[in-house]
């Protein structure tokens, strides 16, 4: 063999060599079992996705009465969820998990999952049994403000400048603080007194916060949940919702004026390159159902009073009517409640659980708010109809008619298959054409007969 013919023969088999090597390379990550790697098992949210969530944690669980028989509150979470998994939950949105003041939503080191809701070896062993289950684990990211160790600024864990925090806030201003003055840019949100209010165009707050949610994911989150994203700019949330493969996606814009969530809902996902659509808590529809179903005024839930009620908007809002925050549980600074009435909340949930957006049950209101049990019977029913009639995120509702006052009613029709009744009047229903599915107190949905 010649040289030339030696050159070509080394140059084909260093070819085939090379075409074998990579051809048995794996993908990054792929040394995960199929069980391990649930994020590819989330349906694709924009597409009629029937899921439903739980909130599960309320203010102070981790301090509860309720949980004094267990350790924390990551091992109470952890018993519960054969019964969550039978009740159909598809995603489960925990507490946050940095280690800081009382319930975290004043983090203080990020790195460290050591927190009052209990250990990090106790959340990893949660997020595993969570994950065997097929239930996704949603993160409460609070970025938008931190505290520091010892005094007001002084970050550990990771540790970060002075510019990492913006000179507008009080930790500048305020004559009582202590520590290093902040020397950042102004904030581009609105201020959070108590914390410091970060600079999220700083390298090192961007870097850190990325580092957290790789070091979130590695643990078995692949959800995220951020707090107040009114203190800091939507191309931000944007930012980091696409720094790390996830499977959903949430931003708390508490607002009551659905066309300022559905534009900060826009402006997020008008600048993501990456990742499926970040989705805002529906706090308008938490508002006009209290004025529905708690003040009779059923004419409130006409078209485009909320956004999962706004063409194109379904699969971009998360639908509830009390969380931590709002549910005043624990706490003396509330006055969101929904409602103490037991039909009222039942009523509610009728409706969340039978039209358009991604509908989030509180474990409170699932575990404790009716000590009978019939609320969390009719939840579990209500669950089974949805996913059994297939109802999602962008189901076509009908609204026939709404009537006021103490016998009046809301009166819809669910993608032509499910009527839904939810007030103390009774319209007249052909029984030719509907048969009954489930009743309660003020309200009724039927199915139609042949589907």
């Amino acid at each position: 063999m010649g040289i030339k013919s030696k050159e070509k023969w080394w140059a084909l088999s260093l070819w085939l060599f090379m075409i074998l090597f990579f051809a048995c390379q794996k993908e990054p990550g792929s040394n995960q079992s199929e069980e391990e790697s649930i994020v590819e098992k989330l349906p694709d949210v924009p597409t009629e996705y029937s899921g439903v969530f739980l909130q599960g944690f309320w203010w102070d669980s981790f301090d509860d009465p309720k949980i004094s028989n267990y350790s924390s509150y990551y091992a109470f979470l952890n018993d519960q969820l054969d019964l969550l998994q039978s009740a159909s939950f598809d995603l489960i949105w925990l507490p946050p998990t940095s280690e800081g003041e009382g319930m975290g939503y004043h983090p203080r080191r990020l790195f460290d999952f050591t927190s009052n809701h209990g250990t990090a070896t106790e959340l990893r062993t949660l997020l595993t049994n969570m994950r065997s289950r097929n239930i996704h684990a949603m993160a409460d990211l609070v970025f938008n403000h931190r505290v520091g160790t010892d005094t007001w600024t002084d970050f550990t864990e990771p540790a970060w400048s002075c510019t990492s925090i913006c000179i507008d806030d009080e930790g500048y201003t305020n004559p009582d603080a202590f520590g290093t003055k902040p020397c950042g840019p102004e904030d581009d949100g609105e201020a959070w007194l108590g914390a410091r209010d970060l600079n999220h165009n700083s390298t090192e707050v961007r870097n850190g916060l990325v580092e957290l949610l790789q070091r979130l994911r590695e643990i078995g989150f692949n959800a995220w949940r951020f707090d107040f994203v009114k203190g800091f700019h939507p191309r931000h949330v944007a930012y980091y919702d696409d720094a790390v493969e996830r499977a959903f996606s949430v931003g708390e814009f508490w607002d009551g004026n659905v066309l300022k969530l559905k534009n900060w809902v826009d402006a997020v996902n008008q600048v993501k390159t990456k990742n499926t659509p970040l989705t805002g808590f529906d706090f308008p529809l938490k508002y006009k159902l209290s004025a529905a179903l708690n003040s009779s005024n059923y004419g409130v839930l006409k078209q485009n009073h909320a956004l999962a009620a706004t063409d194109g908007y379904g699969s971009k809002a998360i639908t509830f009517i009390d969380n931590h925050d709002s549910g005043c549980i624990n706490r003396n600074d509330c006055d969101n409640l929904f409602s103490k009435d037991i039909d009222k909340i039942t009523q509610a949930y009728a409706y969340l659980l039978t039209h358009p957006g991604i509908p989030m049950v509180w474990i409170y209101h699932y575990l404790y708010s009716d000590p009978s049990g019939q609320l969390q019977q009719d939840l579990n029913e209500l669950i089974s109809i949805r996913k059994s009639q297939k109802i999602h995120t962008t189901s076509i509702v009908r609204e026939v008619e709404t009537v006021d006052g103490e016998a009046g009613y809301y009166h819809a029709v669910i993608e032509d298959k499910l009527k839904v009744v939810i007030g103390n009047g009774s319209p007249a229903v052909d029984s030719n054409s509907w048969e009954s599915l489930k009743s309660g107190s003020g309200y009724s949905l039927w199915r139609k007969i042949g589907e």
